[in-house]
C-alpha cells in the first residue's frame, strides 16, 4: 500500500460535477462504484453503477481497472470516502468521491438488484446476440408507445406517443445498420428480428405489465416525457451493467455504445420536457 496516497484524500465531486464528468466521458472508460449494501442499491442507484459493498471491497479490487477513473458513492458520502482512500492507497490512478452521496443527487436514478435483467444475455455472447437482444428491447418499447398512441383520444398525447415511438424506431434503424455490417460468420445463422411480439421492452420490463399499468391512464404530456426518461434511465443502467460482465471486448464496446446512445436520448427528452414546462 502506498502510504502517501493512503493519507491523501481523494477529490470530491459535487452532483453537478459528476453529471458533467459523465457527459464528457465515453461509457466504458470509467467505473461508477456503489459501495452501499445490496438493499440500498436495489431501492435506488445511479445508472450503470457497479455494486461492491465497502466490506467486500478489499477482496474484490481485481474487478476494477486501476488505470481508469473510479467514481465512488454511497448514501451520504462517508463510506465512499473511505473506499476512495482505500483505492488510492492501492495505487488506483484516478479516484473521485461523490460529495453528499446519492442523497445529494437530484437527477434520474435506476431501480432493481444488480443482477436484474442480466439473464437476457449470457456473458459469453458475441456482437450478433447483443444486437438481436437490443433490437428486441427497442421494438418492445416502440410497440408500447404505438399501442398507447392508438388507445388515447387526446390528439396531443397521441402525437407525443408516436414521436416517442419514432425515437425507438430510429434506434432500431441504427442497430439494423450495425447488424448489416456483421459478417455471416459473426451472425452465426441468427436473425436480427424474431417473429411475434417482443416480450420485453427497453430497460428490461415486461411489455404486458407496462401496458397494464399505463394504457388508458390520465397523464399530461410532461408526465409522459418523464415516464419516457425513467425508461431510458433503466435502459442505460441495463446496457452498462451487461457490458461489465461480457467476456468479449467487442460485446462490451457495443453495449457501452448502446449506453452512450441512451444518454443522448435522455438529453433530447430533457430538452423536450423543458419546452413543455415552459409553455
Amino acid at each position: 500500500m502506498k502510504l502517501k496516497q493512503l493519507f491523501r484524500r481523494a477529490p470530491n465531486l459535487s452532483p453537478e460535477q459528476l453529471k458533467k464528468f459523465r457527459d464528457e466521458h465515453q461509457e466504458g472508460d470509467y467505473t461508477l462504484l456503489d459501495v452501499r449494501q445490496p438493499g440500498e442499491y436495489q431501492e435506488r442507484h445511479l445508472a450503470g453503477a457497479k455494486l461492491i459493498p465497502l466490506p467486500e471491497l478489499p477482496g474484490r479490487l481485481d474487478e476494477l481497472n486501476r488505470e481508469e477513473p473510479v467514481l465512488t458513492y454511497c448514501a451520504v458520502g462517508g463510506r465512499s470516502r473511505a473506499a476512495a482512500q482505500m483505492l488510492q492507497g492501492q495505487g488506483f490512478k484516478e479516484v473521485y468521491n461523490l460529495e453528499g452521496g446519492i442523497k445529494a443527487w437530484d437527477g434520474l436514478t435506476a431501480q432493481g438488484p444488480p443482477e436484474w435483467g442480466l439473464d437476457i444475455l449470457d456473458h459469453g455472447e458475441g456482437s450478433a446476440q447483443v444486437l438481436a437482444a437490443a433490437y428486441s428491447l427497442e421494438r418492445g418499447l416502440a410497440s408500447c408507445y404505438q399501442d398507447m398512441a392508438q388507445a388515447t383520444d387526446h390528439q396531443e398525447l397521441s402525437e407525443l406517443y408516436q414521436r416517442l415511438a419514432g425515437f425507438e424506431g430510429r434506434h432500431m434503424d441504427r442497430l439494423k445498420r450495425a447488424w448489416d455490417e456483421l459478417s455471416p460468420e459473426e451472425r452465426q445463422g441468427k436473425e436480427l428480428e424474431s417473429r411475434g411480439e417482443a416480450p420485453l421492452m427497453e430497460g428490461g420490463g415486461k411489455v404486458e405489465e407496462f401496458l397494464a399499468r399505463h394504457q388508458g391512464a390520465s397523464q399530461s404530456q410532461a408526465e409522459v416525457v418523464m415516464l419516457a426518461m425513467g425508461l431510458e434511465t433503466q435502459a442505460l443502467d441495463l446496457y452498462l451493467r451487461l457490458a461489465q460482465r461480457m467476456e468479449s471486448p467487442g460485446s462490451r464496446e457495443l453495449l457501452d455504445d448502446l449506453g452512450q446512445e441512451e444518454k443522448s436520448h435522455l438529453t433530447a427528452l430533457g430538452e423536450m420536457l423543458e419546452r413543455l414546462q415552459a409553455s
